[in-house]
């Protein structure tokens, strides 16, 4: 899309009370002495609640990649961690709570679980049933203006524990994100890909991989804020949050256009991608690829590798002329895309 064309689009949306889908009818006002932290995209605005920071005017250019988070286990994939029965560093067992990225439960505060938690081992579940062991060797902090935590995590084979995310160039363990819910890791079936609710389970996400990137690009899923379309004394809000904004940037990241899971990219493929609140900025004048929900691309214009015999099955279905229009941040659009179409330098 050429810089006079996103121009006009640009000039059409500043007409427009924006809303972001899926926050509905307003249902109240942003009050006296509220957070003033917000992304705006002309009427649009987020306002993130006070104990969050969110990153915001970040530009868009980024890697993207195929697998949604971590290795491969001898062929076996972690799908969930469970929060309950995790025993302590003390040999306690508790039932925790995931709050943001720490965790909380009986007699564990905010203020104590990074220092509680070092030592404490989860029960993880493989991909065919089977149980892991998984143990906390490290928490540290995030250095980003997103503050959360980052935990080493490890499993035991051939005798020691080893990394579950790997190593990293210098040897150090990778550190994982943990996540709300769990992912469907399977491909090309209708639930492919997506993101489940769950209050008893909670995925690490290795970093480097897309659950982990996406939270980098702001899209922190734990984030809760108001959605608010007008200028005081009118402005509408609504409760919301950026999960269903997280999800479509993993869809974005990995071109599952499809919404089924199936990744058409290659890792190391350059991607850029914006929003409508601010929080990621186009930075590039690339070529338009798709939008995006939570649910895959809404429409797209081109497959980001152009690789014979490799084009998603469903591109027909999601052409259509106005795509990219910013316009649609008001439609449920979250995300959009443009890519390169090679690997860059």
């Amino acid at each position: 899309m050429s810089q006079t064309t996103k121009a006009k689009v640009a000039a059409v949306l500043t007409g427009l009370a924006v809303a972001i889908g899926g926050c509905g009818p307003a249902t109240s006002d942003v009050g006296p002495g509220e957070s003033v932290e917000r992304t705006s995209s002309e009427l649009l605005f987020f306002f993130p609640l006070p104990r969050f920071l969110l990153s915001v005017d970040l530009v868009g250019r980024g890697l993207n990649g195929m697998s949604l988070n971590g290795k491969a286990l001898d062929d076996r994939m972690l799908t969930e961690v469970s929060l309950k029965s995790v025993r302590m560093a003390d040999g306690k067992k508790k039932n925790l709570d995931l709050t943001a990225t720490s965790f909380t439960g009986s007699k564990l505060d905010l203020a104590k679980s990074r220092k509680e938690m070092v030592g404490a081992t989860f029960a993880g579940i493989l991909d065919d049933g089977d149980s892991l062991l998984l143990r906390v060797t490290a928490v540290e902090p995030s250095t980003g203006t997103t503050p959360f935590l980052r935990y080493a995590v490890a499993y035991p084979a051939d005798g020691a524990w080893q990394p579950l995310c790997g190593l990293d160039d210098a040897g150090a363990a990778v550190l994982a994100i943990p996540l709300e819910g769990t992912w469907d890791y399977r491909q090309g079936v209708e639930e492919g890909g997506s993101w489940n609710e769950d209050d008893k389970a909670f995925t690490f996400a290795c970093e480097g991989f897309v659950l982990a990137k996406c939270v980098d690009m702001g899209y922190a899923p734990w984030i809760q804020g108001k959605m608010c379309i007008g200028d005081q004394p009118k402005m509408k809000c609504r409760q919301t949050s950026l999960a269903a904004h997280h999800q479509a940037c993993a869809r974005m990241l990995r071109a599952d256009f499809c919404g089924d899971g199936s990744s058409y990219t290659s890792d190391g493929t350059w991607v850029n991608a914006y929003d409508g609140l601010g929080i990621r900025n186009d930075s590039e004048n690339w070529p338009l690829e798709a939008e995006w929900d939570a649910n895959g691309a809404r429409c797209a214009v081109r497959e980001r590798l152009h690789s014979a015999g490799f084009e998603p099955p469903c591109m027909d279905r999601l052409a259509s002329p106005d795509c990219g229009d910013l316009a649609h941040f008001e439609k449920g659009t979250l995300v959009i895309s443009e890519s390169a179409g090679a690997n860059l330098p």
